[in-house]
């Protein structure tokens, strides 16, 4: 029993999806109503102040969102959280800091999302630089082995380690006492970067006891129900001088007369970059405006989807399991988990054609590789969820 009732926030992506049902939250979840009043608030605000509009989105627009982004993950300093089109930029903008140096030491997983194995892969072809993969391939069968290998390496002295808060292909979460033991065991010299692609507005988070000591990655396309260009990084205090600059990281001192020395903000705008689309900001604070206003906090909203992903495994058909042989890649009791549930079939083509077939029945889920993951979030209810299993049982027979 749910004490809110969110689908009426979602009527018109409900209705842009009428006769499917859509359980990729975790791919592109559905963003409420009010985020097209807040696109054409900025379409408006552009109209009436025109070049005068940077005044307001960065007097007001933006310490919004800062505040919004602090409030979800209980940080103490929203200026310390800088904004970008997205994490792939700030993530190389972070790389950037080390431009110059003889040799880099990246410490990460072989589970990375999309970007960030993309980008470590092309980084291998450079001599200066060592990359080493930490396999978390079992990650979700056996923690302790994937942890602990964590951090015998961690005392080879890497420049910086990246690692995912829940890995994509499986949902599986990081605690706060994983996290913590992890960051005891990290010089303070390492630059320790947490990737919150998927815990972000879904995980219960509190970085407070990790202020100032990490970078956490995350955006609004997700969880967030912004959608695009809401990419931020938490900035621990600091002196930063990233060599892949833009003008924004040193916006305050505009008027001023040019130094012969490049000048950085003294909080985390030292990251930002140049000229961007701000309408994602308009939307993210209206939807973060609109929950905080019923009290839909972050732990409300998981109470909500643990609710739904516990009746799914209730109601899951067997037959449906067993006619694809999916394996699951999750404990039972879901406790602390992503939110997205990830069955693992024998083969690529075996997960690409139940893939198939279910978008076939208007079913949408996603894929990576031979995993199958289904996705829960505010715009379902436990009807849906039925839904969902009836037309799984129907399928496998």
């Amino acid at each position: 029993m749910t004490l809110f009732n969110p689908k009426d926030f979602y009527t018109r992506f409900l209705k842009g999806h009428e006769g499917k049902l859509h359980f990729a939250a975790h791919s592109h979840h559905f963003w409420p109503d009010i985020t097209r009043e807040a696109q054409l608030q900025y379409w408006d605000d552009c109209a009436h102040l025109s070049d005068e509009k940077w005044g307001k989105i960065f007097g007001e627009v933006i310490g919004k969102t800062q505040k919004h982004i602090a409030d979800i993950l209980k940080l103490k300093h929203p200026e310390q959280i800088v904004l970008a089109p997205n994490t792939h930029e700030l993530s190389t903008r972070l790389l950037s800091l080390f431009l110059g140096k003889k040799e880099l030491k990246i410490l990460t997983s072989t589970n990375e999302f999309l970007s960030w194995r993309r980008q470590f892969l092309r980084l291998t072809e450079i001599p200066e630089i060592q990359i080493h993969q930490v396999d978390s391939t079992y990650f979700p069968h056996d923690r302790k082995a994937y942890l602990d290998n964590l951090k015998i390496e961690l005392k080879n002295n890497y420049d910086l380690i990246f690692i995912s808060q829940v890995f994509f292909d499986s949902g599986t979460a990081l605690t706060d006492a994983e996290l913590k033991d992890l960051l005891d065991h990290t010089p303070e010299a390492t630059l320790f970067v947490l990737d919150g692609y998927h815990g972000f507005a879904a995980l219960p988070t509190n970085l407070a006891p990790f202020e100032g000591r990490l970078f956490y990655l995350g955006g609004g396309y997700k969880y967030a129900q912004g959608g695009e260009g809401v990419g931020f990084m938490v900035v621990p205090k600091g002196d930063w001088r990233p060599a892949y600059t833009g003008w924004f990281a040193e916006q305050a001192q505009i008027s001023k007369k040019p130094d012969v020395k490049v000048g950085y903000a003294s909080d985390a705008m030292a990251f930002m970059g140049a000229t961007q689309d701000p309408s994602g900001f308009y939307r993210f604070n209206a939807v973060w405006d609109l929950f905080f206003s019923h009290n839909i906090t972050i732990e409300a909203i998981h109470a909500y989807v643990l609710n739904l992903q516990l009746l799914f495994l209730k109601e899951l058909p067997i037959s449906f399991i067993q006619s694809w042989s999916l394996k699951p890649l999750f404990s039972p009791d879901l406790l602390w988990h992503g939110h997205f549930l990830t069955f693992e079939a024998d083969s690529l083509e075996d997960a690409q054609k139940c893939q198939e077939i279910l978008h076939k029945h208007h079913i949408l889920i996603d894929r990576r590789g031979n995993r199958l993951r289904f996705g829960f979030g505010l715009y379902q209810n436990e009807s849906d969820v039925s839904q969902l299993c009836r037309s799984l049982k129907n399928l496998a027979n």
